[in-house]
């Protein structure tokens, strides 16, 4: 078994903070695959003027986030066999899978990780709705926040992908790294 930490989570639920925490508290690499996923993208064709067309025509919902999911499962394929003893921070959009086979190959690629660990407001899904649309106050609308953290709480994706939950309303920025370097710890 594995031991990294992989984060995951609707947006703004604080994956990259966190994990940027975690990393200086443990002295490992963080590992942000928003930060590096074109290049995996592109590795099997992934079209900018084709996302962009989709994005355009139809919405990022319905056309560019579809486009996004065959490029979004190879680049944690690919990340997850390049990077070991470091702390993963996956986009919200890596770990929801609406297509079975996907999903499938998604489970099998975290099976092997202890501590996948699925960030979330709360467990009550309204609650952690309006957690997040206050910590996007400033989303001009394009990316549909609301309606994808919707998506990316209520999906079974992220539970089924996940070794542990931690709930962050009430806690501190702290209090959740130690939560998770417990668990990390006592495995």
């Amino acid at each position: 078994m594995r031991n990294e930490i992989v984060l995951i989570g609707p947006m703004q639920i604080g994956k990259t903070t966190i994990s940027e925490l975690l990393s200086l508290k443990m002295n490992k690499p963080h590992i942000h695959l928003d930060s590096i996923r074109t290049k995996y993208y592109e590795e099997i064709g992934y079209d900018e003027k084709e996302a962009d067309r989709l994005f355009k025509e139809v919405g990022f919902f319905e056309g560019m986030y579809p486009y996004w999911k065959p490029f979004e499962l190879h680049c944690i394929k690919r990340v997850l066999s390049e990077y070991y003893d470091c702390i993963f921070d996956f986009g919200a959009g890596h770990s929801v899978y609406e297509d079975d086979k996907m999903f499938s190959e998604a489970k099998e690629l975290l099976s092997d990780f202890k501590n996948v660990i699925f960030l979330l407001p709360s467990e009550d899904t309204e609650e952690s709705l309006e957690f997040l649309k206050k910590r996007n106050s400033n989303d001009d609308g394009i990316y549909e926040s609301h309606r994808f953290n919707r998506h990316f709480i209520t999906h079974h994706s992220n539970f089924d992908l996940c070794k542990h939950i931690i709930y962050v309303k009430d806690k501190s920025k702290d209090d959740i790294v130690n939560e998770i370097y417990s668990i990390y710890s006592a495995l």
